[in-house]
């Protein structure tokens, strides 16, 4: 990419240094020739010796003073091209995301100038983010502390039912419940945004765990009515199990959340060039490209009707997970089809067997794994 960007700035400066190189031929030839035509038609030096001598010196002479305007003007231009650069840069320290470079497609500084704009852009973009998350983070954390206060002052102030007051303890539960999981979920994409290596690593099943995120995930789909699929194969993975599973519940919640009623979701995990491929396919929303390139950014959402169930950190987190180790994420997605989310992580050693099982999860099968599961713990 450097030699590329170099290269291109030299396309750029290519005419300007050959204008200045043919110039200075140019004039060199020409002086010689005018001096040699002063010394010897107008002064008339006799003397080889001399004439060359002179001829020398003034074509000498006349080369430097063109030498000197033409860097002169190059100074005054480079400056110039500094002064902007430099006014530039104060404005964005300032704060002016928004200022913008004019650009002559022609000139040399043009690709640079067409950086920095793109940088202002993404500034720009991080600055409108920010406030967006301050704004939002503000109203989530205000919103659950009214409705707790407000009702536990109705609590304390009159006479209630029973059922009144199983009702605002019920809303008080769940507003608390809200708060602590905005909390947990900003203070584990901190440390996860500090931590470098994976600790608490063992060999499991990583088939098994993704079963079990779905069974734990099965409140949410089955109060939507959703047909949730499992077609997995079984490969053993050598990870920290706690936030692998956390990675699976993130996707398969984000699926759910944006899959309609009656929609189906599908989690499929198979073995691929000694790496774990697990695929999570839902026929929801789908996302434009715009969305695609920012979801992975903390507490952004790109549908604001589900904001009141999160900050947008669920993927930004899953990402973070998937870099620690060593994996990547992707989606493909189109608007209205619904999304692919597409997890690679690499296997440390060969399986030496695969074993693949279909399964059609209904609610049968969900209440006998729930009380296996149960039965384990």
């Amino acid at each position: 990419m450097n030699r590329k960007r170099a290269a291109e700035l030299l396309k750029r400066m290519l005419p300007q240094i050959l204008f200045q190189a043919g110039l200075i031929i140019v004039s060199s030839i020409g002086s010689y020739m005018l001096m040699t035509w002063i010394i010897k038609d107008i002064v008339r030096v006799e003397n080889v010796y001399l004439s060359s001598l002179y001829e020398s010196l003034g074509t000498l002479v006349i080369v430097s003073l063109i030498l000197v305007s033409i860097n002169s003007y190059m100074y005054r231009k480079r400056l110039k091209e500094i002064t902007i650069m430099s006014e530039a840069i104060s404005k964005v320290a300032n704060g002016d995301f928004d200022y913008r470079i004019p650009i002559k497609k022609k000139e040399p500084m043009a690709t640079v100038y067409e950086d920095f704009n793109k940088m202002t852009e993404e500034l720009s973009g991080v600055q409108i983010l920010r406030n967006d998350f301050i704004n939002s983070y503000s109203h989530e954390f205000k919103t659950p502390l009214a409705s707790i206060s407000g009702f536990a002052e109705l609590l304390m102030g009159k006479e209630l039912s029973q059922q009144e007051q199983r009702e605002y303890l019920s809303i008080i539960r769940d507003e608390s419940e809200r708060l602590s999981t905005l909390a947990q979920n900003t203070i584990m994409l901190s440390k996860l945004n500090t931590q470098r290596i994976i600790t608490d690593v063992e060999e499991y099943d990583l088939s098994e765990q993704l079963r079990q995120c779905v069974i734990i995930c099965s409140a949410q789909w089955m109060e939507k009515n959703q047909e949730m699929e499992v077609d997995v194969s079984k490969v053993m993975y050598r990870g920290n199990r706690e936030i692998l599973q956390q990675l699976w519940i993130n996707i398969i919640s984000n699926a759910i959340k944006y899959t309609p009623e009656k929609g189906t979701i599908k989690v499929e995990l198979k073995k691929e060039n000694n790496r774990a491929v697990a695929s999570v396919v839902d026929t929801g929303e789908g996302m434009t490209e715009e969305t695609i390139r920012k979801i992975y950014i903390p507490y952004y959402q790109g549908d604001t009707s589900h904001a009141s169930s999160g900050l947008g950190l669920g993927l930004a987190i899953s990402k973070r997970i998937v870099e620690l180790c060593h994996g990547k994420i992707s989606v493909s997605s189109t608007p209205g089809e619904g999304s692919t989310f597409k997890v690679m992580l690499p296997l440390e050693q060969p399986e030496s067997h695969e074993k693949k099982e279909k399964t059609h999860i209904t609610l049968g099968s969900i209440l006998q794994n729930v009380k296996e599961l149960r039965s384990q713990r």
